[in-house]
């Protein structure tokens, strides 16, 4: 089974979601056990009807009084993208729609998820969570000063030519991201290869709004992050631990060299316990995971 995940980036006209808008989306389709990167997605996209463009020979311009917004002298020297190449292009709303359809279902990562999920959000329903190469960084190299994309790419010998531009900033991303999981797998403790849930954001609108699962051990079909997508997309909120207010208890293979004599891992038996004492849980296979969410596998 491949195991693809996108990799998004924005160039935006500023740092306020509330306020600036995106002017170019660039993410690329990314096979995370070779590094190949399968497909790209690339599009500049126009601000709304506020940034305006006008003709130097405009009859109307004179008699406006509606300044047309420009792009901060600062973004065109950081980025390169001019007023006149977004001339043309795509509103916000359509470039965003563009790119989830692109994403399809695979799991999407940003560098400073956060940051790029505002923007997104201002213009979809879909509300996706993003999976953040940040935090995975800042857990695999916590020895660093800073970690700015850059301060991490120069950490790990990794160019970064033709940053500021989303494809760029995508591929040097996805190096981070290869890197880090690598080094994560490799050393294990503290981490799960990872995996961290309150890095999953519930998504309002799923069905499971509200209600609380938890993972252990491996599944068989999809990696722990790949199970968590799924059912943050289904609006659960992803739990570490098992307690009174979890529903719902997804039990995978367990590494019996791990469970210190027990054949149940600790969540297992701590979910058992309280349901003995009337508490609703419902303890789950990987299969009834997959079916209740509706998984294509």
């Amino acid at each position: 089974m491949a195991n693809y995940a996108i990799i998004v980036d924005l160039e935006t006209t500023g740092l306020d979601s509330g306020r600036d808008q995106i002017i170019e989306i660039g993410a690329i389709k990314v096979d995370l056990d070779t590094g190949e990167v399968i497909d790209q997605f690339q599009t500049l996209t126009k601000p709304d009807d506020v940034y305006g463009f006008f003709d130097d020979e405009d009859e109307d311009i004179e008699d406006s009084d509606v300044e047309p917004d420009r792009l901060d002298p600062f973004i065109v020297e950081l980025t390169g993208i001019t007023d006149e190449m977004l001339e043309g292009a795509p509103s916000n709303p359509e470039a965003v729609e563009a790119f989830f359809q692109f994403a399809g279902d695979l799991q999407i990562w940003a560098y400073n998820a956060g940051f790029d999920s505002k923007f997104l959000n201002n213009h979809t329903e879909e509300h996706r969570p993003l999976k953040d190469v940040l935090a995975l960084a800042r857990r695999a190299f916590p020895e660093l000063e800073n970690h700015k994309l850059s301060t991490v790419a120069q950490q790990l010998n990794v160019s970064v030519e033709g940053a500021h531009r989303a494809i760029a900033d995508c591929l040097i991303t996805k190096e981070v991201l290869l890197r880090g999981i690598k080094y994560q797998i490799e050393n294990p403790h503290p981490f799960h290869h990872g995996f961290k849930a309150s890095d999953y954001l519930p998504k309002e609108e799923g069905i499971f709004f509200g209600k609380i699962i938890v993972f252990t051990g491996a599944l068989v079909t999809m990696t722990r992050d790949g199970a968590a997508t799924h059912a943050s997309q289904f609006g659960f909120k992803i739990g570490s631990s098992v307690t009174k207010k979890t529903n719902y208890l997804v039990v995978g293979i367990q590494d019996l060299t791990t469970l210190a004599g027990h054949d149940k891992s600790t969540k297992q038996r701590k979910a058992e316990e309280l349901i003995a004492e009337g508490v609703k849980i419902e303890i789950l296979t990987e299969n009834d995971f997959i079916k209740m969410c509706g998984i294509a596998t």
